[in-house]
């Protein structure tokens, strides 16, 4: 598995799922997700975790801020899909279960205090997609609309769902380098240094660099 390409399913989330709202977190808060608090201790314990569930996957070794970036994008998302669900009454289907019970197979061959989270983690993109379908489906109910296709439902969810962020707010501390870009959460430099050496811009690729990660010391590397 390329670092890449799991930072881009990371960014993507369930398709066309936006997170705005991006500030600053209170201290010891890496994310306020409307009135759900992710703290900078589960973050770190959840990044753990992950790191230890599919390192070995990795085609090359990473920064851990890169993997850190990654579980805070999913657990948002999937924090603003339970709260969404709370709201509109709906719960995830057999979409859902179908990708957890495939998670849960691959999760027996993990060591057992990481399986909650890699489960929680790798089927968040699953789980908002079929929250934002069940919630399209009851919208263009009541508005009346019969027999209405695949896209409909999945647009009258998104719809839904990338206007809670405005009213509800997801404000992620600027450590882990995530900011909205035209509307999706998304790494940047938030940096309010300047790096000079040629080692310290490497920490800043927008892609892993592995000569880079190679130079951490084993606490900050996954892989």
């Amino acid at each position: 598995m390329s670092m890449t390409r799991l930072m881009t399913a990371a960014t993507i989330g369930a398709a066309g799922l936006l997170l705005t709202g991006c500030g600053s977190a209170a201290p010891g808060v890496a994310v306020q997700v409307g009135d759900e608090v992710l703290t900078v201790r589960d973050i770190d314990a959840t990044t753990s975790h992950y790191c230890t569930a599919v390192g070995e996957q990795f085609e090359s070794t990473v920064p851990m801020s890169f993997v850190r970036q990654y579980v805070v994008q999913l657990l948002t998302l999937r924090s603003q899909a339970e709260q969404l669900a709370d709201d509109y009454g709906v719960t995830a289907g057999s979409t859902y279960q179908n990708d957890v019970a495939q998670r849960q197979g691959t999760a027996r061959t993990l060591p057992e205090d990481v399986r909650a989270d890699y489960i929680r983690l790798t089927s968040a993109p699953s789980y908002a997609q079929d929250v934002v379908d069940q919630i399209g489906k009851v919208v263009l109910d009541d508005q009346g609309v019969t027999d209405p296709t695949t896209e409909q439902v999945t647009q009258a969810g998104l719809d839904v769902f990338n206007q809670w962020p405005d009213a509800n707010g997801i404000d992620v501390d600027p450590r882990y380098g995530l900011a909205s870009v035209d509307g999706v959460l998304k790494p940047v430099d938030t940096n309010t240094s300047v790096a000079v050496g040629d080692t310290a811009k490497l920490g800043l690729s927008e892609t892993p660099d592995p000569g880079f990660a190679d130079t951490l010391p084993s606490t900050h590397r996954c892989g």
